[in-house]
């Protein structure tokens, strides 16, 4: 009987540090990904759940993490894995039901006004007019393989010419004009981008980016060329064997709730996918959506492969 009751006694024991632990919900993002420390209390008052964020580089890498500890999850919920990646998440069973979008942006090149207005060059009007003398040694863009914006411009070239030649030719054009590729986006925006101390004065970002770029007076620093762009959509979503499923269900709907719809684009520069939530009013002015968009309809889960090795093949030879 003794020895019952003390199975008994540490199987209550177990069961109280599990409901412990449980009372944290931890979220796994991207680099990028930005709550204010007042909607992180308002989400732990409401909801009864600690947050704890874990943080695992851009999009690519968030994605590879999740499939590469999906029968031990480092997290109970995700933000952050997009239309670029979201396949991946998909084919590896990382996700337990449905991924829910959460906001959007478009990708496309932003050049900085100031440097343009300080040089003798007419800046571009066209991702196509990147290989173009004039441009040479001025363009960062960032690696495929790690970084979803650089993913969606392989899909924005792809679907841009009729050919795979004339692809490989526009990809060959950019190489020879001593175009950069950066590990992340973080790192050709922040550090790459002369805005920012860097020596590229066209990066690969978003059409809403320039909202983040202006003057103290007033006046645009930099300007996004919004046709044809990527609309990437980013998710999230509860974590296949997740240790605390009801925590991540809460932070999943707290994402999608209002308050946090409204943050989105002063906090990341992205629009929230609640299309009723209103955006800065100056967004009209330097944050416009893109005009025209491409690539949104092929299969990446189909094509990213080869892409990716046409790239390699292209610029890593």
């Amino acid at each position: 009987m003794k020895k019952i009751a003390l199975l008994i006694a540490s199987a209550l024991t177990l069961s109280g540090c599990a409901a412990a632990e449980n009372t944290t919900v931890r979220l796994a993002a991207h680099d990028s990904f930005v709550i204010s420390d007042e909607l992180i209390a308002e989400f732990q008052s409401e909801s009864g759940f600690d947050l704890e964020i874990i943080r695992l580089g851009d999009t690519g890498s968030l994605t590879n993490q999740l499939v590469l500890t999906k029968n031990a999850p480092v997290a109970d919920a995700f933000f952050g894995i997009d239309n670029t990646f979201q396949s991946v998440a998909l084919e590896n069973e990382v996700v337990d039901g449905e991924m829910s979008a959460i906001d959007f942006s478009d990708v496309c090149f932003n050049y900085d006004l100031d440097w343009f207005a300080d040089s003798e060059i007419t800046p571009p009007t066209s991702w196509r007019e990147l290989g173009q003398e004039q441009y040479r040694g001025l363009t960062v863009v960032t690696n495929p393989r790690f970084s979803s914006p650089g993913l969606a411009f392989l899909a924005t070239t792809h679907a841009g010419f009729e050919t795979s030649a004339e692809v490989f030719a526009y990809w060959r054009s950019i190489r020879d004009n001593e175009l950069k590729v950066s590990g992340s986006w973080e790192d050709a925006y922040f550090v790459d981008f002369t805005r920012y101390g860097g020596d590229r004065p066209i990066v690969l970002s978003y059409a809403s980016s320039p909202a983040a770029e202006v003057n103290e007076d007033g006046s645009a620093g930099s300007k996004a060329l919004t046709s044809e762009c990527f609309r990437q959509t980013e998710y999230a979503g509860v974590l296949e064997n997740a240790q605390n499923k009801a925590g991540a269900e809460a932070i999943v709907e707290f994402l999608l709730a209002d308050n946090f719809q409204a943050s989105v684009p002063s906090a990341m520069y992205v629009y929230p996918a609640n299309t009723e939530i209103e955006v800065p009013a100056d967004w009209a002015m330097f944050a416009t959506p893109a005009t025209s968009v491409l690539g949104v309809d092929l299969s990446f889960s189909e094509n990213r492969e080869r892409w990716l090795k046409d790239w390699s093949d292209v610029f890593d030879n």
